[in-house]
């Protein structure tokens, strides 16, 4: 049996490992378009994540008293060190992960009798899905801070933002429900993220974002599927809310197609790399 001080020096030692695998990686600016590697960190201002923010600072003025109000999402918390360089690293909650329930009975002996334990269960594993130090957050999951720490605003902020700066030129037929989906889909919102990148990177891209060069290209390539309608009296792209269809236009604005000069084939690409001369 491991005692309460033995498992706590277990624990430390957990963390200290972790953080030292952490700060051997590449460190990244949190970006919502992101799709990191299991060699690069995401560091985001713990101010621009409420919820976690308001959790790690009553965990910096010591033991945080037990909270079953509302939907906690923290089932962890291991603070190590002092001062400035105090280390807080967090499992969060959710099924299969920090707390389970067992499609079985789980029983623990109680006086003599195996009784069922009916609530959730918390295991410990030496995993944790994110650090805080110096008032910033260290992540490896891109969308962990959106869906579980419900810091989603940031990539939604950016995503409206980048959206209405790209179709700006263009006219579209249910622009108002394009936008609400884009807000809604963190896909859709990573799409725009990965817009934004490639405007900043490449100005001159933005030239080639016009209603008549649109319309050009899904006419010249109707295995693409894009819809076309009209609003007053011109053509335009339309909208379809379906999901089969609803990333059509986010994905023709990042210009997500290529066409093999191997096959002479062409094809829709999540990302690609330019080759510049």
């Amino acid at each position: 049996m491991i005692s309460f001080d033995g498992m706590a020096s277990s624990v430390v030692d957990d963390v200290h490992r972790a953080a030292d695998a952490l700060i051997s990686k590449q460190f990244l600016e949190y970006d919502p378009s992101y799709q990191t590697s299991s060699s690069q960190v995401l560091v985001e201002k713990l101010s621009e994540i409420p919820e976690l923010d308001a959790v790690d600072a009553a965990v910096r003025r010591g033991d945080a008293p037990y909270d079953a109000s509302g939907h906690p999402v923290v089932a962890m918390v291991h603070a190590v060190g002092t001062g400035n360089a105090r280390v807080v690293a967090y499992r969060l909650k959710g099924p299969g992960i920090a707390t389970r329930r067992s499609r079985g009975i789980t029983l623990i002996p109680r006086d003599g009798v195996y009784r069922p334990i009916e609530a959730d269960v918390l295991f410990y594993e030496p995993r944790f899905d994110v650090f805080t130090c110096s008032g910033y957050a260290y992540f490896t999951t891109v969308t962990l801070i959106q869906t579980k720490l419900h810091a989603a605003d940031k990539a939604r902020d950016l995503a409206q933002a980048t959206l209405k700066e790209v179709t700006a030129k263009i006219r579209i037929d249910g622009f108002a429900e394009l936008e609400q989906a884009v807000m809604n889909d963190p896909s859709m919102r990573a799409k725009m993220a990965y817009v934004a990148r490639l405007l900043q990177s490449d100005p001159d891209y933005a030239k080639n974002l016009t209603t008549k060069k649109l319309i050009a290209f899904v006419e010249a390539y109707p295995d693409y599927d894009i819809p076309i309608s009209t609003v007053g009296g011109k053509k335009a792209l339309r909208f379809d809310a379906s999901p089969q269809h609803r990333h059509q236009i986010p994905r023709l604005l990042a210009d997500d197609y290529l066409h093999s000069y191997l096959t002479d084939r062409n094809y829709e690409a999540g990302s690609k790399q330019r080759v510049r001369p």
